[in-house]
């Protein structure tokens, strides 16, 4: 059955239905339960047959295989290619593959020798500790995974340098030893005014200890799509690691901009990790749509943002380490989603995506949830949780997940004294690993692609970010 955008919106209920979908799946140890949703009997068939009428299955597969999906920029958007297999079918053209093999060799041979203190700074000494500086996509994703697999780093120990506020330098390098440092530049056109300035600021405090000049490459790699980003910080040309263009910076975490995470956590974890964002990709290639994960959570955006009118997406994440996804799916679904202009030029006539917000276990149940509950809010919500946990406290890990599970059916059972609206997925690991962890990741992002492309805009661009940057440019130069 052929359903359009429009004749799903046709389709708005008068009120919001009692959640009656009893569905659940599973793929790559991560379960979604959508019993918490708002759909009628045939909301979700309809929403399917949608999702076929678009061939959203057909656009995924052209991303993956390299055809243009950026039109704005005239680009393919290839990260599902840093994660996969030479071999794998459909994939990548040949060239890319390549290309990302030999990085990958270069990452691996790199980390390694930092993480054996083969590679020692400009005085002899063994690099104890790293900085990444970058911001958005070259922060966020390699923030959440360090901080989500912290237990399993046995690496050098890796701070992060993201927001130009001089306090993060202000309050970090003095806790550490240069000699004992590398920093490590991250930016895809190497001309982001926050980065270069906290790039300038760590060569001076590398500088005031003598580490200038030839010195300096022992203490700083970059990462760059930019040709000669290397020599333009001062560094010899075998210093630079490779992103592309090809690659948009806040899905590039599994590039090199993942260096950090690969010094922290060794190579074979690494593997891992792209190992799982590997295996969600084939998932979502050869899923039916009603098995699919990423389709599944796709078509339930659509439904609540456009449909339910639903204007935000609250993620709970019932697990510490994973704290700092808030903001990793904040860049990922509002750059992506944050557009009025469809690809044919036309104004959308419906929202393109939520607010994203959200916050950690329990600690949100005592300051957002009373409004999500008694309030008078519509809103859509996440919840995640991980089965089995890798700590002690095995009653702490009980409570936990009994209170995740009981915040799913609070926040959709009926109360006499609200008119609040809320529309929940429960998502849950079986564990927490770096593939699990990959797998996760992926999905997110395979969602965000697929929304996009059900709504038809360019989730690749971000035009607005790029105004923004113009701005503070202009006020710089004239002192406003």
């Amino acid at each position: 059955m052929v359903i359009t955008l429009a004749e799903l919106v046709h389709r708005r209920p008068a009120a919001p239905p009692r959640p009656q979908a009893r569905e659940r799946i599973e793929a790559c140890g991560i379960r979604l339960d959508i019993s918490g949703q708002r759909l009628e009997t045939g909301d979700l068939q309809a929403l399917r047959d949608f999702a076929s009428a678009a061939d959203l299955p057909g656009s995924f597969r052209s991303m993956v295989c390299g055809e243009m999906v950026n039109p704005s920029e005239r680009r393919a958007a290839l990260h599902t290619a840093l994660r996969a297999l030479p071999d794998d079918e459909p994939g990548a053209p040949e060239t890319v593959r390549s290309a990302v093999a030999a990085e990958l060799v270069r990452m691996r041979a790199f980390a390694k020798e930092v993480r054996s203190g083969s590679w020692m700074g400009a005085t002899g000494q063994r690099i104890t500790d790293v900085i990444n500086i970058g911001i958005g996509g070259s922060d966020a994703g390699p923030r959440l995974v360090r901080h989500a697999l912290e237990e399993l780093a046995d690496g050098p120990q890796v701070h992060f340098a993201s927001n130009v506020d001089g306090t993060v330098l202000a309050r970090l390098l003095p806790r550490l030893d240069p000699a004992r440092t590398l920093a490590i530049v991250s930016s895809k056109s190497l001309s982001t005014r926050e980065t270069l300035m906290n790039a300038a600021s760590v060569r001076a405090w590398l500088a005031a200890a003598g580490i200038a000049g030839e010195r300096l490459n022992r203490h700083m790699v970059v990462v760059s799509a930019k040709a000669g980003a290397a020599s333009e910080l001062g560094l010899e040309a075998d210093r630079q690691f490779m992103l592309w263009d090809w690659v948009g910076g806040r899905f590039s975490l599994w590039s090199a901009v993942g260096l950090p995470v690969l010094l922290a956590i060794g190579p074979d974890r690494f593997d891992a990790f792209l190992s799982g964002g590997r295996a969600m990709d084939r998932h979502v290639l050869d899923a039916p749509l009603e098995r699919n994960l990423a389709a599944t959570l796709a078509l339930i955006e659509v439904w609540n943002t456009v449909v339910l009118q639903m204007p935000t997406l609250c993620f709970l994440a019932y697990d510490e380490r994973l704290a700092p996804m808030i903001g990793w799916l904040q860049q990922l679904a509002m750059e992506s989603l944050g557009k009025s202009r469809r690809n044919d030029g036309r104004l959308s006539e419906v929202p393109t995506g939520p607010v994203v917000w959200g916050g950690v276990g329990t600690d949100a149940q005592h300051t957002f949830m009373q409004l999500l509950r008694q309030g008078t809010a519509r809103t859509a919500v996440d919840v995640l949780y991980v089965e089995q946990a890798t700590h002690e406290y095995d009653e702490h890990h009980h409570v936990l997940i009994a209170n995740a599970r009981a915040q799913v059916e609070a926040l959709t059972a009926a109360d006499a004294d609200s008119l609040a609206v809320n529309a929940v997925n429960a998502l849950s690991l079986d564990r927490l690993t770096p593939e699990r962890l990959g797998s996760l990741l992926a999905l997110y992002e395979h969602k965000i692609v697929l929304v996009a492309a059900l709504l038809g805009i360019n989730a690749f661009d971000q035009p607005g970010v790029e105004f923004g940057k113009a701005l503070a440019r202009r006020m710089e130069s004239d002192g406003s």
